[in-house]
């Protein structure tokens, strides 16, 4: 009999926390959160210069942003670029994964 009633309420058991184990929200510092969603999110191209020390980027006059991983525009400085990039424009500021130059049209 006791049998019985293991076979009966163990299943339910073990499905029973499971759906608890799913309901209960898990907290992750605020750190991990935002990474979590840089890599979450499209990453864009964009024109336009490098600053003279790199760690600017001015899409005009008016437009400039923060460069996180400066290092990336090393040899850059003062040319004008397409960079692929995400955008986390609550710190105005980009993240550059990859760079090009940007060739003058010749007429």
């Amino acid at each position: 009999m006791t049998k019985f009633f293991v076979a009966l309420f163990a299943p339910i058991a073990i499905a029973a926390g499971a759906a608890i184990a799913q309901s209960q929200p898990q907290s992750t510092p605020k750190a991990e959160t935002t990474s979590a969603h840089r890599t979450a999110a499209k990453s864009i191209l964009i024109s336009g210069r490098v600053s003279s020390d790199g760690r600017r980027f001015a899409i005009a006059a008016d437009n400039e942003w923060d460069v996180s991983n400066s290092v990336a525009l090393k040899g850059h400085e003062g040319s004008l670029v397409t960079v692929k990039c995400y955008v986390d424009a609550a710190h105005n500021q980009i993240q550059v994964v990859s760079v090009n130059r940007v060739q003058p049209e010749v007429r």
